[in-house]
């Protein structure tokens, strides 16, 4: 098909005598040129056979040859001159019962509106590197971590301390929970830290599950271009079966975690080996990285890494201490990350 017909009674007395904009220049009712233009983009939809078309580009110049009377039934028609690709150049005319009243031409662009949203989010999404905490912003572990760390405590033969405060140990280095909380020295901590990851492997990490609306998160944030790791103090093959039995390692470009000699411990260590891992060159590309997180030892990791911070406040961490830490920017579900990504200050 190259030609298009559609059909309109004016009922609006909008007559113009002239219209600016960009090349329009127009001596017609903008209900007539508005008409000539659904032609257009009519038959270019038709021709391309897609209904989720939208226009990103359009041009129209019309030769206004006689006034149009408000009542008047208005045939308006779009000729194809050329097209190429997705951009269509069109002779478009208007005519009512006494004859033509309108003759231009008529130039767009049309692309799939899904598509072409998704390409201009990535355009203008502020970061491209998404730094996910695992405990307490991707998973409910709550369980899993202190069923271990209690079966640890009570191998060692020592008092176990308050487990209810879950900020306590949720969030540091295993190795300084053992040392702070527990009261051992270096050498008990890595019996301690032992003990608890042999007991983790079999049981603890069983016991984790994923935030409600946080894989629908996830896809968002890959639809927007997004490069995404895990960046935990956990140990780094725990942090991927973790994922695994989520069911998310689909989603996630890495997993960075600590070693199990204790080195790359902490998230101001762990947040640039996420970013290199990913591709990037930290150094360079800071401004682009964001960590998301649930504690204080999060925003701290990000503040000291020099990279922006957006926290969760359905986590186990405390609000105010992210607060006292620098946190400004807090997404109180999985579902208000990705507009936070785009706009966190």
């Amino acid at each position: 098909m190259t030609e298009k017909t559609v059909f309109l009674k004016v009922e609006e007395p909008q007559l113009a005598s002239s219209m600016g904009s960009g090349s329009l220049d127009v001596l017609a009712t903008p209900a007539v040129v508005a008409l000539m233009e659904y032609a257009a983009a009519s038959l270019a939809n038709e021709i391309l056979g897609d209904e989720t078309l939208t226009t990103v580009g359009t041009m129209i110049s019309i030769e206004h040859t006689s006034p149009t009377p408000l009542g008047a039934e208005i045939t308006a028609t779009a000729k194809l001159i050329e097209q190429d690709g997705r951009t269509f150049s069109f002779e478009v005319s208007a005519s009512d019962k006494k004859g033509e009243i309108a003759r231009g031409t008529h130039t767009r662009v049309s692309v799939n509106a899904v598509k072409f949203q998704e390409k201009t989010d990535r355009k203008f999404n502020r970061y491209r590197y998404i730094l996910f905490d695992l405990d307490g912003t991707i998973s409910r572990s709550a369980e899993g971590i202190r069923t271990s760390l209690e079966y640890a405590i009570n191998e060692l033969g020592v008092p176990v301390p308050d487990l209810d405060d879950y900020t306590r140990y949720i969030g540091p280095p295993l190795i300084d929970t053992m040392k702070n909380m527990v009261g051992l020295d270096d050498e008990r901590a890595e019996i301690g830290a032992r003990l608890y990851r042999s007991y983790y492997s079999k049981r603890g990490i069983y016991l984790n599950h994923a935030y409600e609306g946080i894989e629908d998160t996830l896809i968002k944030l890959k639809k927007m271009g997004c490069m995404l790791a895990i960046c935990t103090s956990k140990y780094e093959p725990f942090a991927e079966e973790i994922i695994e039995a989520l069911g998310l390692t689909k989603y996630f470009d890495a997993v960075c975690g600590s070693n199990v000699d204790g080195t790359r411990k902490d998230k101001c260590d762990i947040i640039p080996y996420a970013v290199e891992t990913l591709g990037g060159d930290f150094a360079r590309d800071k401004s682009m990285t964001v960590m998301l997180g649930d504690t204080y030892f999060d925003v701290r990791g990000a503040v000291q890494s020099g990279v922006d911070f957006i926290g969760v406040k359905y986590g186990y961490g405390d609000i105010e201490k992210m607060r006292s830490e620098g946190a400004t920017v807090f997404a109180e579900t999985p579902q208000d990350i990705p507009s936070l990504i785009g706009s966190a200050e």
